[in-house]
């Protein structure tokens, strides 16, 4: 098991910019044009105390198919969590910055720390010769209590199960299947 807390997150203002057009929020009527909005997310940057707990678990495993997406050799577990900082951050720019844009910065930034650990992991399954199946997010609370209690997330990162959701909100947990790389077969 692996735990890294406090690692850089890189916010990037064009994924915001796409997310926010998807979900129809004008960021420039927002006052935040490109300058503005860079200041913030490098603000928000630094208020997140991002963390990341993940392991590897092989078979034979009980809990296998509830937590993982596609049969295979092994599969991963990822927790990520932005920490407590961000509702201090919401609450100190909550003038400045629309409230619909919160959850696409929570989702950007919890994809980014998701991202950062699955790359950790693709390197030791390249090791082994696999490669990871698409990430696959956990939402039922039997799949998050049970991979809450196998990451130790209580103790590693303060992230609780509570009327089953992840406290603190702005947490995810995904799970990733190791699957044996095919064999090319070449011509004779």
């Amino acid at each position: 098991m692996r735990k890294i807390k406090g690692f850089k997150l890189t916010l990037r203002p064009h994924v915001i910019k796409q997310r926010s057009k998807k979900g129809r929020i004008d960021l420039e009527a927002a006052g935040l044009s490109e300058l503005p909005l860079t200041k913030f997310l490098e603000r928000a940057s630094k208020a997140l105390s991002p963390g990341v707990v993940f392991d590897t678990f092989g078979h034979p495993d009980a809990e296998a198919p509830l937590l993982s997406p596609m049969p295979g050799l092994a599969y991963s577990l990822i927790l990520a969590s932005l920490g407590e900082g961000f509702g201090a951050l919401k609450e100190k720019e909550a003038s400045a910055v629309p409230e619909a844009l919160w959850p696409v910065l929570v989702d950007h930034a919890l994809d980014e720390a998701v991202r950062f650990a699955s790359a950790l992991i693709s390197d030791e399954a390249e090791k082994d010769n696999c490669e990871l199946s698409p990430l696959n997010p956990l939402g039922s609370p039997e799949a998050l209590e049970a991979a809450l209690r196998k990451l130790d997330a209580a103790a590693k990162l303060g992230v609780t199960l509570e009327n089953g959701r992840l406290v603190p909100a702005a947490s995810l947990a995904v799970s990733q299947s190791w699957l044996a790389k095919s064999k090319a077969k070449g011509r004779k």
